[in-house]
């Protein structure tokens, strides 16, 4: 890559939760090159949506024009890398390695995340957890995702996994109030970052909780700096759905790989 540092978390139009109209690779790619950056295109692979939803950008095997797109402008752009943010489910196990047996080989960068344990309740939407929690108390929300997430990492389907402990963007003291019997600790995110250290998965410090009412990245810079310290492999990234986001993370994203080199 070009640039010392790298932003591996950036989403275009070709992640479901963007419009159509919304940026595309070379938009964020001409602010990268001039703040002297690499970009990740981290698109969101939800295989479940891919499968079944017809607007889904990846439905009906458009997985091949993304490829040949982003490899067209890589021959611009050196700094740019291919990537996808692959949704895990419990039960697809199968299906998510049958896909990465056949693309696995052809993409730069490839990171698993949670975003749903309750198919089409997203925990990263606000009113998606409201609706859900008319079905479950939120505690068994809240231990839904951790064990989800210890099954993702424990099933060492991947190398890279996102946002640790992303529930708690809504979730949290400042907004949706957990109760008192959920458990909500840094020692149950730490356990959670030891968990991808001691099978060599690489874990994401993730800027973008800055925006929420948590006001901290995920997981945070105590629990993030303990995991280096133990030797964990770190990766940053924004996280970024928009230009103006991204344009003002970038600074946030060199000085948290700065932060990150001089920890002992």
């Amino acid at each position: 890559m070009r640039y010392k540092y790298t932003d591996y978390h950036v989403h275009t139009r070709w992640s479901s939760d963007i419009p159509k109209n919304g940026p595309n690779f070379e938009d964020y790619l001409l602010i990268a090159e001039s703040n002297h950056i690499n970009v990740c295109f981290l698109e969101h692979y939800e295989l479940y949506y891919v499968k079944n939803d017809k607007n889904h950008p990846f439905y009906d095997g458009k997985i091949d024009i993304y490829l040949e797109e982003i490899d067209k402008i890589k021959e611009t752009y050196n700094f740019a890398l291919s990537g996808l943010e692959i949704d895990y489910y419990i039960g697809m196990e199968k299906d998510i390695l049958e896909f990465l047996d056949d693309y696995g080989e052809c993409i730069d960068f490839i990171a698993g995340s949670i975003h749903e344990c309750d198919i089409k309740y997203p925990i990263t939407e606000r009113n998606y957890i409201i609706d859900l929690l008319k079905k479950k108390p939120i505690k068994e929300i809240i231990d839904d995702y951790f064990n989800s997430t210890k099954e993702m990492i424990n099933s060492k389907i991947f190398k890279n996994i996102c946002h640790i402990d992303t529930i708690f963007r809504y979730i949290n003291i400042n907004d949706i109030k957990p109760t008192d019997n959920c458990d909500i600790s840094d020692k149950r995110i730490l356990d959670i970052g030891l968990l991808c250290i001691n099978n060599n998965i690489s874990i994401e410090y993730n800027l973008s909780g800055l925006r929420y009412s948590l006001n901290r990245p995920f997981p945070s810079k105590e629990i993030i700096t303990n995991l280096k310290k133990k030797g964990g492999n770190i990766f940053v990234g924004s996280d970024s759905h928009d230009l103006n986001y991204f344009q003002d993370s970038i600074l946030k994203i060199k000085e948290a790989y700065q932060y990150l080199n001089n920890i002992k």
